[in-house]
């Protein structure tokens, strides 16, 4: 099928010149088929396209943590204090998937929720359907953990900081040691990504690798992720030195560095995106650019987990590709892409004469470095004959309904102004995914009342429930505060 997207300023690619005016953009198969000037002149500039955006680390709550409780912390309290309900996965994917999609999102990560490693494949085929159902790209990122369920280090160290009644609650969950009890082996965890992609892997939806950290993965998991990788030539997708205190275990517990660990083990490739990467140092960004990792970059989740800023000038200076993620915590839990993009942007623009974040490069970690955390294409991120028909057309028209000086620069306005209500279209593929301004594939109002309703049948909260949930984090809090997680000096992340 061939059609014919019409817009009155084309960002073909944005931040690197001035919008074109009133341009046919012709689709075929997935693809663009031609850019051409059009003589139709249907308004002032009433609609801007540009690159589909890419969420390079989500993970797609239709149930939002603070609607379970989980009111912003540190990280490693916010973890503690959060219990997740079981839901119909597909439902809860297709509410996450749709709101991107109204939000510009035309691709994303989604790190899996569910830690039921049992219930995976099952799973799986739920979100796959809704997925397809709503139209974007999706890399499912299959989760991998088999050590530290609580904290970093010693488990029954945590026991102390419980009350006996707690104590009865979390005994089961709180190993001797580093293992989780009862969790399926690691190469089965391994073994059933490959069954996954069997069954469910397609140009719009890939199967990754997700162990979930270094901290909460075994060495030998680790290794056995790094060899089924380059054997299958599938992608990794896991998250690595988000908060201080991640970065003071893994010093202590790997003499060599984390970093330098995972490139002994085989991790390191252009196949492996490592999430966050706040608390990374030169030296280890200069070896992960090296090896052609990417990494996402979080920077609301960041901020509301007080994780920190990543270091976005190193990554720079050291030539490591990064894209962005909205971690499914977005700066006013809406995941809103335009405005957590303007956010970033603001936060790492620098204060010196000359921009340190210049636009090109924003959008090209929005758009084409992002991108390669999906499938590994290099391909994304300008509209040109041949590229991929992901495309975002937004209403230009009322983010310049007061401008009182004609012509202003396209991405200045973007950079300013633009937000998920001025999406009108949404491309996927060449198949319209948002078209004026709804959803095609789903009726989200009605799916995010059915997964309200479903959750408040399976997870209504208790007052007690709540309550032992914050003593649980209040305890995670004092374990960390008494340096149990400390073995070793940290190591100064020097430029």
């Amino acid at each position: 099928m061939t059609w014919t997207l019409f817009a009155d300023r084309l960002l073909a690619a944005p931040g690197r010149g001035p919008a074109e005016r009133n341009v046919n953009l012709e689709i075929a198969g997935g693809r663009i088929a031609g850019v051409s000037r059009s003589d139709d002149r249907r308004g002032s500039g009433g609609r801007i396209a540009l690159p589909a955006m890419v969420n390079a680390h989500d993970h797609g709550y239709g149930l939002r943590p603070l609607a379970l409780g989980g009111a912003d912390d540190a990280l490693e309290c916010w973890i503690a204090s959060l219990t997740r309900p079981t839901v119909e996965p597909r439902l809860e994917a297709a509410v996450a998937f749709g709101r991107m999609a109204l939000a510009g999102v035309g691709a994303t990560v989604h790190c899996h929720n569910s830690l039921a490693a049992d219930r995976l494949e099952a799973e799986a085929a739920g979100v796959a359907r809704a997925a397809a159902d709503v139209g974007i790209r999706v890399a499912f990122s299959c989760p991998i953990r088999d050590r530290n369920p609580w904290v970093y280090g010693d488990q029954r160290a945590l026991l102390p900081y419980l009350t006996a009644a707690d104590r009865a609650a979390m005994g089961a969950t709180i190993p001797d040691g580093a293992a989780i009890p009862d969790e399926m082996p690691a190469h089965r965890q391994v073994e059933q990504v490959e069954s996954i992609a069997a069954a469910h892997e397609s140009e719009l939806f890939q199967v990754q690798y997700g162990p979930i950290g270094p901290q909460w993965c075994q060495d030998a998991t680790l290794e056995r992720i790094a060899e089924a990788s380059a054997e299958n030539n599938r992608r990794v997708h896991m998250h690595l030195l988000e908060s201080p205190r991640q970065r003071q275990w893994l010093d202590a517990a790997y003499r060599q560095g984390i970093v330098r660990f995972l490139d002994d083990v085989g991790l390191l490739s252009p196949r492996l995106t490592v999430a966050h990467g706040v608390h990374l140092t030169g030296e280890e960004c200069a070896l992960l650019a090296e090896r052609g990792v990417t990494v996402a970059v979080n920077t609301s989740s960041n901020l509301r987990l007080r994780s920190g800023l990543a270091p976005l000038d190193r990554f720079m200076r050291h030539g490591l590709r990064f894209g962005f993620g909205l971690d499914g915590g977005a700066h006013d839990d809406d995941q809103d892409y335009f405005r957590d993009l303007r956010l970033t942007w603001r936060l790492h623009n620098g204060t010196d004469l000359n921009q340190a974040l210049p636009p090109a490069r924003l959008f090209e970690a929005a758009h084409a470095h992002g991108f390669r955390s999906i499938d590994g294409g290099d391909d994304y991120g300008a509209v040109v004959p041949g590229a991929r028909a992901d495309l975002v057309v937004l209403d230009y028209a009322a983010m310049c309904e007061d401008f009182l000086v004609p012509d202003l620069d396209e991405t200045d306005v973007l950079l300013t102004r633009a937000t998920a209500r001025h999406v009108r279209e949404v491309v996927v593929a060449g198949r319209k995914v948002v078209s004026h301004g709804a959803l095609a594939g789903i009726d989200l109002p009605a799916a995010e009342g059915e997964l309200m309703d479903r959750a408040r049948r399976v997870a209504a909260i208790t007052p007690e429930q709540l309550a032992y949930r914050q003593r649980r984090r209040e305890a995670v809090r004092a374990w960390y505060a008494g340096g149990h997680h400390l073995e070793g000096g940290a190591v100064d992340p020097s430029p």
